[in-house]
């Protein structure tokens, strides 16, 4: 567990090293990444916790989500502070390659960041090949190299849905 965590805050490090030289709009997905999304899906914090990181990054649940999160809740949205952010962060079992899986995952969208340049928040934050590769055929995808990928595996993908929000998901997966 603690070799996990190490890597988690090594990884964290050197993505705040990388995303950071950026401009102050990059601040915030580059915050989500190391403090929410990747701690997350790595299950180096747990749901409740993720939620407490968000908080501490200035977001809240919408405005219109006003009903109590239950006790076994397993999703929450969350936006920024100016409503310009918004994370979900989700966890339970799914259906992966016909196996059954269960997954952490957590999306990062705005209303005002393209998928180019979350895309390109992805190529800085994991193009180190000893780490991270991404398929020939998909440029906006990385998965996280690991020794048991039948155990488990860690991707950050952006897609672009016609008339949605463009997003980046990092999601875990564990069988």
């Amino acid at each position: 567990m603690t070799v996990k965590l190490v890597a988690v805050f090594s990884l964290s490090a050197g993505l705040l090293f990388v995303a950071f030289p950026v401009t102050a709009q990059d601040a915030v997905p580059a915050g989500l990444l190391t403090e929410v999304c990747l701690p997350y899906a790595n299950r180096a914090q747990t749901f409740e916790r993720a939620i407490r990181a968000a908080r501490e990054l200035q977001f809240r649940r919408p405005v219109n989500d006003t009903a109590p999160l239950d006790e076994w809740a397993s999703e929450v949205t969350m936006v920024s502070s100016d409503g310009v952010w918004r994370v979900k962060i989700e966890e339970g079992s799914v259906e992966r390659e016909q196996r059954p899986a269960y997954e952490a995952s957590c999306t990062i969208s705005s209303s005002r960041a393209s998928a180019r340049e979350l895309a390109d928040l992805g190529r800085r934050a994991f193009r180190d090949p000893r780490y991270w590769t991404s398929p020939p055929n998909n440029a906006w995808r990385w998965d996280r190299r690991s020794a048991y990928p039948d155990e488990y595996g860690l991707a950050v993908e952006v897609t672009e849905q016609p008339g949605e929000r463009p997003t980046m998901t990092v999601r875990g997966s564990y069988y």
